[in-house]
């Protein structure tokens, strides 16, 4: 079944010249399957695809289709339409159709002199008084000049103005001889389009059946949903193709109705176990557009440069994902009889300056930290956890050493850091060996090593 329409591309004899041709078009329906697996483009409307019309002119004005030997004389020019659009006018793509077919003449293979012969036979053809006016007055672009060309024909020709030729039957008194060796005053008159391409440019805009076509498949596709009722969600799908199947990710945003029209229409149509997010086949999205599921549509179509996978939006509920923080620790702000308290706690000896009282904190995290170790990789080990830069309101803290009381965090931060991959995931069978414990316990008490943001439970 044909669900969409394209434009069908062909070249047709010249009215007046058979031996060019000239570009055609019209338009035609095309099934979805043709439009993603073989690249007919999707016609949406006026200057839905702004890359089109360039993509077209593009093609046309390539160096392969011209003919070398006519590209010399001038004969190839550029083809080009205006910019801007206006309701009342016809879509950039259709001028761009409409100055093909107007300035540009198709040949399978075309030389100078052939092109010479050509103009020679229609001039004959139509060898009229004014033909032939045009043609002298362009040969001698002056009064005297051209009074002087004449009179060498017919020493009695009276001729004291412009006026006084058509007194005159020029098309008696001249021939075509008489213009011998101006080869591009007689082409330029007897050919009325002087711009050559080969007539194998369609094929690099068309496929084998002459359907406008710039690439060789389409990857992406927007389907939006067509409720059966007007109170169904309406939702939107961006769909790419992974292999020889079907990505479909809706754009759901915080819409309870759409979460739920989405997970049943996931169900319908799958392949895999995805609830929201899901897999199929090209059968089944064709079916789903034959039977009016979907409409499909191309805002991401570009004929310019590679396509960027559109964004699917969908907000989750704060309450079904945890994200957890490590909470402050001591380090080089802390008062020295703060630190000593906490070194009191573990018997350990509170003698020495500041800086003293920080090396015996590092040293003493260090111990708990290898005391602890197995308790965290079998924590960390069960579940991996990425790290977010920011943390949002809701954070808790990680349930797991919660004895160490005053090193808890300190610990906890040594472990983060030291599995974090990436400066992102954080999984026990990374680690980073770049300090020893002692060291990063030093480090992180004086302020030379941090860790901020917040942890997002991943697997």
């Amino acid at each position: 079944m044909n669900t969409l329409q394209t434009f069908k591309l062909w070249l047709e004899p010249d009215e007046d010249i058979p031996q060019f041709r000239r570009l055609r078009w019209t338009a035609e329906s095309v099934s979805i399957r043709d439009v993603l697996l073989h690249g007919i483009h999707p016609w949406s409307g006026p200057d839905k695809h702004s890359t089109l019309p360039e993509a077209v002119l593009r093609n046309v004005n390539e160096d392969t289709a011209r003919l070398p030997e006519l590209v010399q004389f001038g004969y190839c020019s550029d083809v080009s339409v205006y910019s801007g659009y206006a309701y009342d006018k016809p879509s950039k793509f259709d001028r761009a159709l409409q100055a093909i077919h107007e300035h540009v003449c198709f040949v399978d293979g075309l030389s100078y002199l052939e092109l010479l012969d050509i103009a020679k036979a229609r001039l004959r053809n139509q060898w009229t008084h004014s033909t032939v006016k045009e043609m002298a007055r362009d040969a001698n672009p002056g009064f005297q000049e051209l009074r002087q060309f004449l009179k060498r024909k017919d020493k009695q020709i009276k001729l004291s103005s412009y006026e006084d030729i058509d007194r005159h039957d020029l098309a008696g008194l001249l021939t075509l001889d008489d213009f011998e060796q101006r080869d591009s005053l007689i082409i330029s008159h007897g050919i009325p389009v002087l711009n050559f391409r080969r007539a194998s440019f369609l094929g690099t805009v068309t496929d084998g059946r002459g359907r406008l076509r710039l690439a060789p498949e389409i990857r992406h596709v927007t389907m939006t949903g067509t409720p059966l009722n007007p109170d169904c969600a309406h939702v939107i799908w961006h769909v790419a193709r992974e292999g020889s199947m079907w990505r479909f990710r809706p754009d759901i945003g915080d819409a309870r109705a759409k979460r739920q029209h989405v997970q049943e229409f996931a169900a319908q149509w799958r392949t895999d176990d995805g609830r929201l997010c899901f897999t199929t086949t090209t059968e089944k999205l064709v079916e789903m557009v034959e039977r009016k599921f979907v409409e499909p549509s191309f805002p991401s179509l570009s004929y310019n440069s590679p396509v960027q996978d559109p964004t699917a939006c969908a907000v989750v509920n704060s309450s079904h994902v945890k994200a957890f923080h490590i909470g402050r620790y001591a380090r080089a702000g802390t008062t020295a009889d703060q630190l000593k308290d906490i070194l009191h706690q573990y018997e350990v000896s509170m003698t020495g300056n500041k800086d003293q009282l920080l090396q015996k904190l590092a040293a003493l995290a260090a111990t708990k930290y290898r005391e602890k170790l197995p308790e965290m990789d079998r924590f960390f080990t069960r579940q991996r956890f990425v790290r977010m830069q920011s943390a949002p309101s809701n954070v808790a803290e990680l349930p797991l050493v919660e004895d160490l009381a005053y090193l808890r965090n300190l610990v906890l931060t040594m472990y983060a850091i030291k599995h974090m991959r990436g400066d992102a995931i954080l999984e026990s069978s990374h680690r980073n060996d770049t300090y020893t414990e002692e060291e990063l316990a030093l480090a992180l008490v004086t302020g030379k090593v941090s860790l901020t943001g917040a942890f997002l439970r991943v697997a």
